[in-house]
């Protein structure tokens, strides 16, 4: 087992379910920056992190999954967690079923059970999401979710990010 692989899963036209997808591209943009700035030598530490949007269905990604073996599969998505638009939360494996996440192929839950095997560890990240109606743009509290997110992904942090209760 070796690096990261982040699935940013979401809508892009719903608003704020589009926060998972988003995290994804902030995590490539900063990778790419990173990369184009160290000596060919060192660009492999870049390569620790594959972030991937996944769109609605991460369970279209577990090939990638069990060919990569990651250390840490963390998995992005906004959720309905009850809490103030942008709030940030890990969630616990047994909260996961109880918690109304953007529309999917497969629950979570299931996607998990599936390829924790594949896996060393696995963390869902939800983001609250203010608003997922089609159309709507993303909500500045949502926005600055997503660079928080990731930024602690980046920094080697995720881990510190609160659980929720």
């Amino acid at each position: 087992m070796s690096g990261i692989i982040v699935l940013g899963i979401g809508n892009r036209l719903g608003g704020d379910d589009a926060a998972g997808s988003l995290v994804v591209d902030a995590l490539n943009l900063a990778l790419a920056r990173r990369s184009a700035k160290l000596p060919k030598r060192s660009a492999s530490k870049c390569a620790e992190i594959v972030a991937i949007d996944v769109g609605t269905a991460p369970e279209s990604y577990t090939s990638t999954i069990r060919k990569r073996r990651p250390d840490l599969l963390i998995l992005i998505d906004a959720a309905d967690m009850a809490l103030h638009p942008g709030a940030v939360r890990i969630v616990p494996r047994g909260r996961i079923s109880a918690l109304s996440f953007s529309t999917h192929h497969m629950p979570l839950s299931m996607f998990i059970s599936y390829v924790e095997q594949f896996c060393g560890r696995i963390l869902l990240v939800g983001l609250q999401p203010e608003r997922t109606d089609a159309g709507t743009p993303l909500s500045k509290a949502v926005s600055a979710s997503v660079r928080k997110v990731a930024r602690a992904i980046l920094e080697g942090t995720v881990t510190e990010i609160p659980a929720l209760e």
